[in-house]
């Protein structure tokens, strides 16, 4: 994490923290684990907030994105109008204008989805998270009596759970940016890759379950 934070990859950073705060919790079932924890992170980003020049610009455009619409913002500032001209139903799919967004293949290609696939395709996306991590905890309860491969689980699920809702809030100004990929959907060829191992190893570990 020193290293992570060391490169300025914060969003890496708070994903890998909140996974050893998960499996700290599954182990000892304190309740005090994830408290604390979560008071270290709040403490991590204000610290960060002056510490670090690009956390103070993604925590100020994420406080008023309006104020600097037009340049550091602007990337967030058109997510939010693709997520509203998407509607319910969306424009379609290759309709409308998400490459307007910055690097809209890769950090944000959520709000491409929702702009081309509207509020029903955000719906069934981030349904589709859910059940995958719902399905992957479930796999580490029916191996409680193997704990390395219990563990596993939960410790793929919550990768896959905590990386999706850093992304997804943040295209939606729910989190500040971090800088994550979405899993199975943003393009790079290493993103797409672990995230394949990741459920092939779930889809291994349910063998026997």
């Amino acid at each position: 994490i020193v290293i992570l934070i060391w490169q300025r990859d914060l969003g890496t950073a708070v994903l890998f923290f909140a996974v050893f705060l998960v499996l700290v919790y599954s182990a000892s079932g304190y309740s005090l684990v994830l408290v604390s924890g979560a008071g270290l992170i709040v403490i991590a980003a204000i610290a960060a907030y002056y510490l670090f020049d690009v956390v103070q610009l993604r925590i100020d455009i994420w406080l008023n994105p309006w104020a600097d619409a037009d340049g550091n913002a602007y990337q967030l500032v058109q997510s939010l109008q693709a997520f509203a001209a998407g509607g319910i139903i969306g424009e379609g799919v290759n309709l409308g204008y998400p490459t307007i967004i910055p690097v809209v293949h890769s950090d944000f290609v959520f709000a491409a989805l929702a702009e081309e696939w509207g509020l029903i395709g955000v719906i069934v996306t981030v349904g589709s998270m859910f059940w995958l991590v719902v399905r992957g905890l479930t796999i580490a309860t029916l191996q409680q009596g193997q704990p390395f491969k219990a563990f596993m689980a939960i410790g793929l699920s919550t990768i896959i759970g905590v990386q999706s809702l850093l992304i997804m809030g943040g295209v939606t100004r729910m989190l500040p940016l971090t800088g994550v990929t979405l899993p199975f959907m943003s393009y790079g060829g290493s993103s797409l890759l672990m995230s394949f191992i990741m459920l092939g190893l779930l889809l291994r570990l349910s063998e026997k379950s």
